[in-house]
């Protein structure tokens, strides 16, 4: 016998299971199914996860509105008001800071774990959420006027639609063959947690020089020490060269490589490496079936907008399939799923192409680009109008327009 649902959402992470509490907040009965088995065992300060993200005004009020951001211990966060891009190979600069603004704070730094942990705890107590965890989706069948889907497990599930998100390698995605957009950005972004000399003054510090793209983001403090997550993105080959030094000499290179502004005393994480690639799905949506989050696009990371914009396409879904339900419409129907596509797909490709201009931008050392962009920061950093603009949309509360 199968068991009914309105949804399937196939991927519990961050994206994944955000939807579902949303979406359940609107009556909607959901099937939330992975192959993790949900149980997110922390490390414990100052040893913070290496795999952290930046959270927008926008993605906090999501959160909260869960009821999932008030549940995260506010010694695991670390907001910022200030942010500091230098050129390494010139004198330009850009500040941004919160007082420039109504806003208090230009964001929040938190682990992934902790955040799945918080969204996991809130869904066990959410009653039209069933969970089907350790557990993988078999096989499929789609239509405008319903989906069925076997377990691994066992299980048959029926609903209206399947939400994918699972993730940047969607299994989904390829087999419902979704024709996407993509190219080797020939960075890997290295990872970790590090300890430095003093105070990070709650300010994101990033560097573009000739040690590559490389972020500071802050931590909270622990006994008055002071600790940052680092995104280190260089070529694959240098990727593999520093990977492979011993910690001290690690610590030196990223001494000079954010130009002598901290010390750093240690890693207190294990370095990671994660090779970076721009993919952008040309549709997110079939009869029947739904892409958000990673499963629908990838950006480069040195912006840190790769949850947020996740974390906006839970919001456009959400606003989507709420209102259909409650006219009654049939939610895997193309007409309305693709309400969803006109709401998110501009401003994701409009995101990804601004990602992938910036990165070209200042991964280059030619001396004649050299010289125009660190002209063209000297006057952004004095147009606090278009800087205003920039947050803002940064924060959520904007689009492009």
């Amino acid at each position: 016998m199968a068991k009914s649902y309105d949804l399937i959402i196939v991927g519990a992470g961050m994206v994944g299971a955000l939807s579902a509490i949303l979406l359940a907040k609107s009556s909607l009965r959901i099937a939330l199914v992975d192959k993790h088995d949900g149980d997110y065992r922390l490390s414990t300060p100052p040893a913070y996860d290496s795999r952290v993200s930046a959270i927008s005004s926008q993605s906090k009020a999501l959160l909260e509105t869960a009821g999932v951001w008030q549940g995260i211990p506010l010694e695991r966060i670390a907001s910022y008001d200030n942010m500091v891009v230098w050129d390494g190979l010139g004198d330009g600069h850009v500040d941004f800071n919160a007082e420039t603004t109504s806003m208090l704070e230009l964001g929040c730094l938190v682990e992934n774990a902790v955040l799945n942990q918080q969204l996991m705890l809130k869904i066990r107590d959410v009653k039209n959420i069933d969970l089907y965890l350790s557990d993988t989706l078999e096989s499929h069948e789609l239509s405008e006027s319903g989906v069925r889907a076997e377990l691994s497990s066992g299980h048959v599930l029926e609903a209206q639609a399947i939400v994918a998100a699972d993730g940047a390698m969607s299994k989904l995605r390829t087999e419902n063959a979704f024709d996407t957009v993509e190219w080797d950005y020939g960075h890997s972004a290295i990872v970790a947690t590090i300890e430095i000399d003093k105070s990070h003054q709650n300010t994101a510090w990033q560097s573009f020089g000739e040690e590559g793209i490389l972020a500071f983001l802050p931590l909270p403090s622990v006994d008055q020490r002071h600790f940052v997550s680092i995104v280190w993105s260089v070529p694959p080959k240098e990727a593999e060269s520093l990977m492979a030094l011993e910690v001290d000499a690690f610590c030196r290179r990223l001494h000079y490589a954010i130009d002598k502004r901290f010390d750093v005393l240690g890693v207190t994480q294990a370095r990671q490496s994660i090779p970076l690639r721009q993919r952008h799905a040309k549709e997110y949506v079939k009869p029947g079936m739904v892409l958000i989050g990673d499963a629908a696009h990838t950006i480069h990371p040195l912006a840190g907008q790769g949850a947020n914009l996740g974390f906006s396409d839970v919001k456009g879904l959400v606003e989507v399939l709420s209102k259909a339900h409650r006219r009654g419409e049939c939610l895997g129907a193309s007409n309305v799923l693709r309400r969803y596509q006109r709401a998110r797909m501009l401003d994701n490709i409009a995101m990804s192409v601004g990602m992938e201009a910036f990165k070209r931008l200042f991964s280059t050392q030619q001396p004649v680009f050299v010289q125009l962009r660190n002209i063209g920061m000297k006057r952004f950093n004095h147009d606090v109008a278009l800087k205003q603009k920039l947050i803002a949309r940064a924060a959520g509360l904007a689009s492009f327009s």
